[in-house]
């Protein structure tokens, strides 16, 4: 499907008490207002609303306590609410259906989805990007390119240089602008954004796996040369082959002058010893006991799993063939062969009956989701089971150590006291205990030795995986670039073209031959210049060209997957006279009414064209510093 998103309905509500309650539509809606009369408070409020990352509210606007947004997408209508608030990562409660219905409806018809991706669900991002035909990564590298993303180049503010594409922020990164401009241009998905990620931070793990293995060396270097796995394993086997000999000696030894009488102290000791052994025994019984249930476990897990997969498969086949015989025309009844007689719009080519198919397409989204999110918490709990699986595994291997040495320990005690051999005995169990010693040494030594080897086997997949993703990268850019090279020309055609219809009285770009622009460097430049605007309102025109560019790409070019809407709140910024203003309005209606493909587009201004004033475009009315936008209660 094609990306798209419309804005039908702004509320702006404190309690019973509203704010702002205005309808939009497809195409130019413009917000015409004095200065200091909301405007910007109102657009601010349509950013939170669809996901922006907003805590910084105008003291007018902080009165307000929740925002609601009707919005029409491919999928259907969508009810979005935020409560304002000055946290950031403000949850979103959903509503597959319209505002009407929503506002009237209990609260467990509503989703309410955290701002953050969830380890068992859906971030209410992922669900608008679902309805809105994006595309989505489920990998955790993307996790970070959010609706705040995308919003920040779709919204041009004021706070923002004009010298810049991005809405302004703290925490920025190159990669997840070009990963924004990219995807929003139809380059490609995730792919390279998740690489990327991944280089940088696997070069980070690498930097720190060469400083611990560096480490570990310059600690082993003081136990001798011999640090190698292999001479400390050879030197612990040969070690231990001479300590079961010494300890079978013994044996032999005391068995053969042993006599019925046993002192206590040593019934004492077979005894704990075998209370030992019995109970390292069932340790290991249990372990092995729950591993082969845990199995069973996983296993009929990833028979639900498949099962889910089948069934999403065939839910989305199913909606795909209603969604094709719902745009079926009928031309003739097909019961009775009469011509169909022209019918209300809207409503149903046969019946007449309202067109109910907008609805149908935010219940088949919400179950869809469900189905989604059931898989995601099944796979979630399997590899928790899995984790659990390796854990006990680990645990086994070590009761199963522990059950040796008790063995070990029981055959220890089962030695008597031996009369007439005191001195052998005496010297077997001193050579026996010297032996110990050396191998508690010799298991410290392995245990260095073995992270050693860890270390430099991670170092050398570590720099596998480095060589592996930079040639990934190169790959998918090589890709890539047929497509940006198209996506990236067109968008500066369609900016070139609106400046040079820019009032020639006013215009400081002199010459243009091409307009260029960078996401990861966060620029646009005239022929390479990037301050080829010589006045501030010059920037101005120039970045607002841009974004209106990308917004005429896209309506042109089905592959962009930019959602056919911006939203501008800085069209006379920067001391810009009122005729340029006006210009830069006609050139956002026309190329709106050029258009074919269905598109929104927001716009304020204090300095209206003259000829838009009073037109539909306008949504409400004339709003002034005497009666904002806010319907603010006299007692709030």
């Amino acid at each position: 499907m094609t990306p798209m998103m419309k804005i039908d309905r702004l509320l702006v509500t404190r309690g019973t008490h509203v704010f702002f309650d205005e309808p939009f539509k497809a195409g130019v809606n413009i917000i015409h207002g004095s200065n200091g009369s909301g405007k910007s408070t109102v657009t601010d409020f349509i950013f939170f609303g669809l996901g922006g990352d907003l805590s910084k509210w105008k003291p007018v606007a902080a009165r307000a306590e929740k925002v609601h947004l009707q919005i029409t997408t491919p999928s259907g209508t969508l009810t979005l609410c935020r409560e304002v608030s000055e946290k950031t990562g403000r949850p979103m409660s959903v509503y597959f259906g319209h505002m009407k219905d929503a506002l009237t409806s209990p609260l467990d018809a509503w989703q309410t989805l955290p701002y953050r991706r969830a380890e068992h669900g859906f971030s209410f991002s992922q669900v608008i990007f679902e309805s809105i035909g994006m595309p989505e990564s489920i990998s955790d590298g993307a996790s970070n390119i959010t609706m705040h993303q995308l919003l920040r180049l779709l919204y041009v503010d004021q706070m923002t240089p004009v010298q810049r594409l991005f809405r302004v922020e703290n925490f920025d990164t190159w990669q997840t602008r070009q990963a924004v401009g990219d995807l929003l241009a139809g380059v490609g998905g995730y792919d390279l954004f998740d690489r990327q990620i991944e280089l940088r931070d696997t070069s980070k793990l690498y930097d720190a796996a060469n400083a611990t293995y560096k480490s570990l060396v310059s600690v082993a270097t003081g136990y001798g040369e011999n640090i190698l796995l292999e001479h400390i394993q050879a030197a612990i086997k040969s070690a231990q082959e001479t300590r079961d000999q010494n300890l079978a000696g013994l044996k032999r030894l005391v068995e053969a002058t042993e006599t019925d009488e046993t002192t206590d102290k040593l019934k004492i000791v077979r005894k704990e010893t075998t209370k030992a052994l019995h109970s390292k025994k069932a340790e290991v019984h249990r372990l092995t006991s729950e591993l082969e249930v845990l199995g069973y476990e996983i296993d009929d897990a990833e028979a639900f799993i498949r099962h889910l997969n089948h069934a999403l498969h065939d839910f989305e086949a199913a909606a795909d063939t209603f969604s094709a015989l719902g745009h079926l025309e009928f031309e003739f009844c097909p019961a009775c062969f009469s011509k169909v007689k022209e019918k209300t719009q809207g409503h149903c080519q046969l019946c007449d009956e309202p067109d109910a198919s907008d609805e149908g397409g935010s219940r088949t989204l919400a179950v869809k989701l469900d189905l989604q999110m059931q898989l995601r918490e099944s796979i979630a709990i399997q590899q928790e089971r899995q984790d659990e699986k390796k854990s006990k595994s680990s645990r086994l291997r070590v009761a199963k150590t522990e059950l040796r040495k008790a063995m070990a320990s029981a055959d220890m005690a089962s030695v008597d006291g031996a009369t007439g051999r005191e001195t052998a005995v005496a010297e077997l169990s001193r050579k026996i205990g010297f032996l110990d010693s050396e191998l508690e040494g010799l298991q410290k030594r392995l245990e260095i030795a073995s992270r050693i080897d860890a270390a430099s086997k991670a170092k050398e997949d570590l720099n596998e995986r480095i060589t592996r993703l930079k040639d990934d990268i190169k790959r998918i850019e090589k890709e890539q670039n047929k497509r940006k090279l198209t996506a990236y020309s067109r968008i500066s055609d369609c900016a070139k073209a609106l400046l040079e219809q820019d009032l020639e009285e006013h215009s400081d770009f002199g010459r243009i031959d091409h307009v260029g622009f960078e996401f990861s460097g966060d620029w646009v430049a005239i022929n390479g210049d990037k301050n080829r605007g010589g006045s501030a309102s010059g920037m101005v025109v120039l970045k607002n060209s841009v974004a209106a560019a990308m917004l005429q790409a896209s309506l042109q070019d089905p592959l962009f997957n930019l959602p056919r809407w911006m939203m501008f709140d800085n069209i006379e910024d920067k001391g810009m006279v009122q005729e340029r203003s006006w210009n830069f309005q006609r050139l956002l209606v026309g190329l709106s009414k050029a258009s074919k493909s269905e598109h929104q587009i927001i716009f304020t201004t204090s300095k209206i064209a003259p000829e838009l004033a009073g037109s539909d475009c306008v949504i409400g009315r004339q709003f002034t510093k005497a009666s904002p936008t806010l319907r603010i209660p006299s007692n709030g």
